[in-house]
């Protein structure tokens, strides 16, 4: 099932805002998508327009122990890989510490609940945490 995503999921499109919220595009097999997201506050911000890149759900989806899907290095012409998790399980921080050892270059962690967008107490970690996932470079919506 999650190859068939690899496959449909052509291209997402990552802009956020200078408010910290973001509007996230999902392109793929004629059919678009798009939902609202809150930018994690602890990982650098989108420059410019966004970013694209593959989308990969991740396995497992929840992310809570290290991925066995890997991602594709990219070449050149090729969108970076993005890992879409699920939420709950365990904390942000971990679905995207390990995300990052998978190789992917962006994290998208989403609800599979209807509600309103809230922003998770793991959204805040210690200053010194922060630093260590701007210095990475890695965006997380």
């Amino acid at each position: 099932m999650a190859s068939s995503w690899v496959f449909f999921c052509r291209l997402l499109l990552l802009v956020l805002v200078p408010s910290a919220f973001a509007n996230v595009v999902l392109i793929g097999s004629n059919v678009t998508l798009s939902f609202d997201d809150i930018e994690a506050n602890f990982a650098p911000s989108v420059k410019g327009s966004g970013v694209c890149g593959m989308l990969y759900v991740a396995e497992p989806l929840d992310a809570c122990s290290p991925l066995t899907k890997k991602a594709v290095v990219a070449k050149d012409g090729v969108p970076s890989p993005f890992a879409l998790i699920i939420r709950g399980g365990c904390s942000f921080e971990d679905k995207v510490r390990r995300a990052q050892a998978a190789g992917f270059k962006a994290a998208i962690v989403y609800d599979d609940e209807d509600g309103d967008l809230v922003a998770s107490k793991d959204f805040s970690l210690p200053t010194e945490r922060k630093e260590s996932f701007s210095r990475q470079g890695m965006p997380v919506a």
